[in-house]
């Protein structure tokens, strides 16, 4: 049975319609090579392959449900109608998670809406953390990071990409991606210390320098 969502508007305005159909199962640069022919029913194999990661790729930046929809259904449009400048040689969706990216950023400086925190379903903390305010702690804390350490640390612990899977999206090295995302973690958790009230215990880069 076919398997059918509305997921956005194309150029011309009207619906792109997904169906589970015999492009599915071609190699994904034969997809794309169709697309950048004219193909959109083509297009809709890649939709389908990458929408659910883009919603939530778009979820870890701007904490609510209906924008991180708008967004990941814009980023597949915009894509679209670039699509006769990308370079098949290349793997499309680090392509498509920068033009999702840019537009997270772009509506949040537009809307400088924070800690609007959407649970219901979208797995964003686990299921047995039911403490608000905790919750609305650690996206403030989350949100304080500089960027390439909140880009990161969101791509591995709410993405759960692997190491090489971040460096290939974002273009830093290994050893980058792993030394940003110590100092992310040991920045969360003196900003959660804080909201604790665990700021007078020592931690544990205190206690390796014998301070």
């Amino acid at each position: 049975m076919a398997r059918e969502l509305s997921l956005a508007q194309d150029s011309f305005g009207s619906p792109i319609r997904l169906e589970m159909h015999r492009d599915d199962l071609l190699p994904e640069r034969e997809i794309l090579l169709k697309v950048k022919a004219g193909d959109k029913h083509a297009y809709q194999a890649i939709v389908t392959k990458y929408m659910r990661k883009a919603y939530f790729i778009a979820l870890g930046y701007v904490h609510n449900h209906q924008d991180a929809l708008d967004i990941s259904q814009e980023s597949f449009v915009r894509a679209y109608r670039k699509m006769k400048t990308f370079d098949t040689r290349r793997r499309f969706f680090p392509w498509l998670y920068e033009i999702l990216k840019n537009l997270s950023l772009d509506h949040l400086k537009r809307c400088k809406r924070k800690n609007e925190v959407p649970l219901d379903g979208t797995l964003v903390l686990p299921a047995r953390q039911e403490d608000k305010e905790l919750k609305a702690a650690l996206w403030k804390g989350i949100d304080s990071l500089p960027f390439d350490q909140r880009e990161i640390l969101l791509l591995r612990y709410f993405q759960q990409l692997s190491y090489r899977e971040i460096a290939g999206l974002t273009g830093k090295p290994i050893g980058t991606v792993m030394s940003t995302l110590f100092h992310a973690r040991m920045r969360l958790k003196e900003i959660l210390g804080r909201f604790l009230g665990l700021e007078g215990q020592d931690s544990p880069r205190r206690r390796q320098d014998g301070s």
